[in-house]
């Protein structure tokens, strides 16, 4: 049973993505004057040139960090939305650590990754707390800790940190040392990739090996029996929502200071909504992260090259997006078939234990 539910994951996700594709080509059949070549284009678009796919890998990255993020606090049932606040916290934070001169390189990128994951962790923590504590409804209050940690960001780069000689609204520009290394020599590919899969590595065997990933989970699955287990459920949804905070805070600092020079966000990025839509594809599943991170930046590198060679608007990604996620969220797509496949395997284990 268990092995063809897994099975039927699987096959639920790839009817998604061939639905949404369908949809996809007859949104372009309304706008295009090729749509075979601009279809084309969506499928294969970023395979036509290396550079395109270190677009793909680059916009990768801050998905990593935002995807283990969500899986991690939706693997202990809390509907937590303030990664996108915690990703936008955790690189002004790592900002005002980055401004400071005269660091050793090695110890400045690890004070302003400090620095991103303790704001972070508190953006994502608040609400947990807020709810152990007082009953706050969850998706409500974290909603809301996304908009304070965006304009209370946006105040201290807009004035405190704003360079007023950069001609647009950005900071001032990081010291050298807390820019992060980049690799193979390429401007868009830096260490935040390693430190990302690191991530990924660790709170995977954090969720499937560790006695506390176990507690997690349970939490997650059944409050009361994890309490009967004598399982502290209070205190494992918050140690959980400060750790995915600290995780999504990383990715902000790792993304500003691995392709930026000064901070330039004037709103939020979306890498954390992007991170929910990752935690719906993947089950709350770590491990299949990067494949989904790929996934999802493989289809906006295509919408870039759409935009460049055709009148397609962005946005058709959006709706691929959408459309995925509906038919994945769906309980019962595909339920019938997949009841008749278990209760087919069972009648035939049921006559093979009879000898029949």
């Amino acid at each position: 049973t268990k092995q063809i539910e897994g099975n039927f994951r699987i096959i639920r996700t790839l009817f998604a993505v061939l639905i949404a594709l369908v949809f996809a080509f007859f949104l372009i059949a309304t706008v295009s004057d090729n749509v075979l070549k601009d279809f084309t284009t969506l499928l294969i678009g970023p395979l036509a040139n290396s550079s395109r796919m270190i677009t793909v890998i680059s916009k990768m990255i801050p998905l990593l960090f935002t995807g283990v993020a969500v899986s991690l606090v939706y693997s202990a049932g809390q509907i937590n939305i303030a990664a996108e606040g915690a990703f936008f916290a955790g690189a002004v934070a790592a900002t005002s650590v980055a401004l400071i001169e005269g660091i050793p390189a090695p110890i400045h990128i690890i004070l302003t990754i400090l620095a991103g994951s303790v704001v972070g962790a508190m953006v994502m923590g608040i609400p947990a707390i807020m709810h152990v504590k007082y009953d706050v409804v969850t998706i409500v209050s974290s909603l809301m800790m996304n908009y304070v940690a965006l304009y209370g960001g946006l105040y201290l780069i807009l004035n405190p940190f704003r360079d007023p000689l950069a001609g647009f609204e950005a900071s001032f520009p990081f010291a050298k040392s807390a820019i992060l290394p980049h690799l193979f020599g390429n401007q868009r590919l830096h260490i935040g990739l390693i430190i990302g899969f690191v991530v990924v590595f660790l709170i995977s065997i954090l969720l499937y090996n560790r006695p506390f990933g176990y507690s997690i989970r349970t939490v997650g699955q059944n409050k009361k029996f994890a309490n009967y287990s004598g399982i502290p459920v209070n205190k494992t949804i918050v140690l959980t929502s400060l750790l995915a905070g600290a995780i999504a805070g990383i990715g902000g600092t790792v993304e500003t200071l691995g392709n930026y020079s000064r901070f330039v966000y004037t709103g939020f990025t979306n890498h954390g909504w992007d991170g929910i839509m990752l935690a719906v594809l993947c089950r709350n599943n770590p491990r299949l992260i990067p494949f989904a991170a790929f996934f999802l930046a493989y289809l906006k590198t295509s919408a870039d090259s759409l935009n460049l060679t055709s009148k397609i608007p962005p946005e058709i990604i959006s709706v691929i997006q959408a459309i995925i996620i509906i038919f994945i969220a769906a309980e019962r797509f595909l339920a019938k078939w997949e009841h008749r496949k278990i209760v087919a395997n069972s009648q035939r284990a049921l006559a093979i234990e009879k000898g029949e």
